[in-house]
């Protein structure tokens, strides 16, 4: 069976370096709930102003609130990919219809496997010069003969941390597999979906995550993180469209199964010119 990687983007994550992140994620939005024009001050779902959030996409930056987790690779390479190893790298055929999802193990030796697999495969084989191994996942790292500041990070869950088996990546809803983390609490739900977000769509330009929150009932866990999505129209005197969108992962209490949801919470448009951001009166 051949164990190629057939990722199909990159996304870029400002870190300490530059980081890229391998996102084989679908980061669609569901239906359209009201308009702008029909949200109560009460009824907004973020602090920021509608001119606020324009600007913060337009210009790149901030793309994550205060807090947000953070993957910062060493300081010593300037070129950093980071990477989980799918089910879809394992088949000839990345694209066949069927679900895609982060594979597990907490058998090292078939990480490993994996890992060094996908290298000989690989265009120009990267040698690897270290590995990792913390709670969440095991972690390889090459460097390309004679590029050395191309550093590339591979990694595999391990099972006793998350299992992704059920999960979809190309879908906005459903599974997102069972955290097996223990105890199951709110801050280790927090870290797997901002972990998460980095290996989605969402993690690009024209891309922000505006507020991390969290809830709980008698019987689950949730986490949402409120992103503001810019959709461009190609027409430089046109108004572009930003959804604010909430991204959601629920675990049960008891099981740890998780489940994703995503829900637009209101459209405006915007545009940029020359430098200028403005709204749209319509």
């Amino acid at each position: 069976m051949s164990l190629r990687l057939k990722c199909h983007s990159l996304h870029a994550v400002a870190l300490a370096s530059t980081v890229l992140v391998t996102s084989c994620g679908d980061g669609g939005s569901a239906s359209v709930t009201p308009p702008a024009s029909a949200i109560t001050a009460a009824q907004r779902p973020v602090s920021q102003t509608d001119l606020e959030i324009a600007q913060t996409l337009y210009s790149g930056a901030p793309r994550t609130p205060d807090g947000f987790y953070q993957d910062t690779p060493g300081a010593e390479h300037s070129y950093v990919s980071t990477m989980h190893l799918k089910n879809t790298d394992l088949e000839a055929t990345a694209a066949a219809p069927h679900p895609e999802h982060e594979l597990c193990t907490d058998d090292w030796s078939q990480a490993f496997e994996w890992s060094e697999t996908s290298a000989s495969e690989a265009p120009q084989y990267a040698d690897l010069v270290a590995t990792n191994d913390d709670a969440r996942f095991f972690e390889f790292n090459r460097v390309r003969e004679g590029d050395p500041q191309f550093y590339l990070r591979e990694r595999v869950f391990k099972c006793s941390y998350v299992d992704r088996d059920t999960a979809d990546l190309r879908a906005s809803e459903g599974s997102a597999g069972q955290l097996n983390e223990r105890p199951l609490t709110a801050e280790e739900l927090r870290k797997l979906v901002e972990y998460l977000w980095q290996f989605t769509d969402y993690n690009n330009f024209g891309h922000a995550v505006l507020k991390s929150s969290g809830a709980s009932s008698a019987t689950a866990l949730s986490h949402t993180l409120t992103i503001a999505n810019l959709v461009r129209t190609g027409i430089s005197t046109a108004c572009d469209r930003i959804d604010l969108i909430a991204w959601r992962h629920t675990a049960d209490s008891s099981t740890g199964s998780l489940q994703v949801d995503t829900t637009t919470l209101l459209p405006f448009g915007a545009r940029e010119e020359s430098g200028r951001v403005e709204l749209c009166s319509n």
